[in-house]
């Protein structure tokens, strides 16, 4: 039971890794493509585009690395208290 404890741990952060790059190539990246249209009503140029893109993305990263680490830290103190016990 702890080895498939610690498989379905890892496919969670797998799944959860795929679904932030899932996010930046099917969201963030297609914006410079819906620039032409973006240009006309606001104006904004290729390298605000590109900021915005940047930010996202960072964003992304940053909230995938805190949602794995709070999971990691669950995980562990879920395993250190049960090592306490048995």
């Amino acid at each position: 039971m702890k080895f498939l404890d610690l498989r379905f741990f890892i496919l969670f952060m797998w799944a959860l890794v795929m679904v932030a790059c899932l996010s930046i190539i099917f969201i963030v990246a297609p914006i410079s493509k819906q620039q032409q249209q973006i240009t006309q009503i606001y104006s904004i140029t290729i390298i605000q585009t590109s900021i915005i893109q940047a930010i996202l993305a960072v964003v992304i990263v940053v909230a995938l690395i805190y949602i794995l680490n709070k999971f990691k830290k669950i995980y562990l103190y879920k395993k250190l208290l049960g090592k306490e016990k048995g």
